[in-house]
């Protein structure tokens, strides 16, 4: 074989309800995260009266059109206000004022976040506190106008067991075939997949039906976020600050569930953020566009980055996330392209998709200055030469369509390197690079791809002798691609059978073309069908060949 989340005041309706975690894969080793609370209760409208006097009070009430006065509530780590879909939040203001350790803060900006796409309601960022027992709201409208629907949301994300985020390489996502790889910043020959916390470690609840797409056919670039509110939270706390951001997104906004396909927090570690593959273009909801959101992918950092910039441990992780998805898909860190109706930079800033202060002004500075995210990206992919990706290039985007899932290291077959486009999957070996696309895909996709039967191809697709057969060789067998009539078919053989099929000719053999895969039978035996006979193989592999 070959090589191979003081006033009138209107009626207070508060619900309560657990916001389950899915349960980890591993349940029998790891303890569960306690189940996420979200309270929701309603903003009400304010009258003229109380309006009138909360302008006089203070001008930032100006405008006044509802409000909920200060109030006791259950302990709670993050908070967030929406409202029903379709009202116009131009200028509209939302500002909370929290109680912590007995005493009531100033009050604080919400920023107003529409998402169109993603369907469910309006809101505003979701502001992380650490620990509060008590909320107040009030929200201001240069028209007069309250939205229907006003409500808060305060989340209390539970506890996280201690073990579910300590450096166990089982808590990480990273290609099946491969360990995860951590290297220092600066220009590695290709960028390894750094390691991600996966949804079960963080203790994430099961989605709920997302739209279509549910996944683009590629990343095109990068849209940086901020979670907003306290920077200060312990590496212990940062899985509750994901599990809290998910209850809101999915609670609070409707969404199918949490917004962001990454998070990275100020130690920097990296979480796997909405379901779908860490590998692949899942159309999040952190834009405010659909479109952009399905060919974006959505990082945002955990913290406020106002006036002070992300950690050096937040710029580091990031700087590898992002190097690894542009870098094994093939796209510069610099430059623009075109996304739905805007030209944004290959790792842009979510202000620059919508209006909003996101992801704060220190850390939307730091994407463009010297030595800043884009460059240290740049540097970080610099180096990036692969077979793969010459190959893709000297074939082009007509013929290979976009990268789907970026270059990766397998372990199968003697190992190699793979990414999916389109229409195509490129693999690189010892033995040389080759695509595998069309019939050919679809039948080595039936039978395992590089871990089954087949082994890693060894060759492009070619010509057979026979007009209506052409074949693709792999290291441990080979697909026909067969016309039959008016239907076209991939035909698989392999093992003995395949050898045999070739020495008596393939399909210009009495046999002629191959019809039906080769498929087990009693006795231990396998057979494959063709136009003229059969084939069998017995339990000794000693083959036989059977004309009709």
């Amino acid at each position: 074989m070959r090589p191979f989340i003081s006033g009138t005041i209107a009626a207070l309706v508060t619900t309560a309800s657990l916001f389950l975690p899915a349960q980890a894969e591993d349940t029998a080793t790891q303890p569960k995260a306690e189940p996420v609370d979200v309270s929701t209760t309603s903003v009400p409208a304010v009258t003229d009266a109380v309006a009138e006097a909360a302008e006089e009070a203070d001008d930032d009430a100006a405008d006044l059109v509802a409000q909920l006065p200060a109030r006791r509530t259950d302990d709670f780590g993050l908070v967030g206000v929406t409202w029903t879909r379709g009202f116009d939040d131009k200028d509209m203001t939302v500002q909370v004022r929290l109680r912590t350790d007995g005493a009531w803060a100033a009050w604080e900006q919400l920023d107003v976040e529409s998402d169109e796409g993603e369907g469910g309601r309006d809101g505003t960022e979701p502001l992380w506190v650490g620990s509060a027992d008590g909320v107040a709201v009030r929200v201001t409208s240069p028209t007069g106008e309250r939205p229907s629907g006003l409500s808060v949301a305060t989340i209390d994300p539970g506890s996280t067991p201690s073990t579910s985020t300590t450096a166990s390489p089982a808590l990480y996502e990273g290609s099946a075939d491969s360990a995860v790889t951590q290297v220092a910043d600066g220009a590695p020959d290709y960028t390894p997949k750094p390691a991600i916390i996966s949804r079960s470690k963080w203790g994430a609840k099961k989605n709920t039906y997302c739209d279509s797409p549910r996944v683009g056919s590629e990343t095109r670039g990068i849209v940086v976020h901020h979670t907003a509110g306290s920077n200060t939270y312990s590496k212990s706390q940062s899985a509750g600050i994901v599990r809290a951001t998910q209850a809101y997104h999915m609670k609070g906004r409707d969404w199918c569930d949490i917004g962001y396909n990454f998070l990275v927090d100020k130690y920097g570690q990296i979480f796997e953020g909405r379901v779908g593959g860490v590998d692949r273009a899942v159309r999040g909801a952190h834009a405010g566009n659909k479109t952009v959101n399905t060919y974006t992918m959505g990082v945002s950092m955990m913290g406020t980055y106002t006036s002070k910039e992300p950690a050096a441990a937040t710029k580091d992780a990031m700087v590898k996330l992002i190097g690894w998805r542009l870098g094994t898909t093939f796209h510069p860190a610099t430059g623009k392209y075109k996304v739905g109706p805007y030209s944004l930079n290959r790792i842009a800033g979510h202000r620059n998709v919508v209006s909003t202060a996101c992801p704060g002004a220190a850390a939307y500075v730091w994407l463009s200055a010297s030595g800043g995210l884009r460059d240290r990206v740049a540097a970080y992919i610099a180096n990036y030469s692969s077979a793969i990706k010459t190959r893709v290039a000297q074939l082009g985007r007509d013929v290979t369509g976009p990268v789907y899932i970026g270059e990766y290291p397998f372990a199968q077959a003697g190992g190699g390197r793979k990414a999916r486009l389109q229409s195509v999957d490129m693999y690189s070996t010892t033995v040389g690079t080759f695509k595998v696309g069309g019939t050919y895909r679809e039948g080595y996709k039936s039978r395992g791809e590089q871990g089954g039967v087949l082994g890693v191809p060894i060759a492009d697709a070619q010509k057979s002798s026979v007009s209506t057969v052409s074949l693709q060789r792999f290291s441990k067998g080979t697909v026909y691609r067969v016309q039959l009539g008016s239907k076209v078919k991939p035909v698989l053989l392999y093992s003995k059978i395949e050898d045999k099929y070739i020495e008596i000719g393939e399909a210009a053999s009495p046999l002629g073309a191959p019809t039906i895969s080769m498929v087990k039978i009693s006795g231990g035996r396998y057979r494959a069908y063709f136009q003229h006979g059969h084939m069998t193989m017995n339990a000794s592999g000693t083959v036989g060949v059977y004309l009709h």
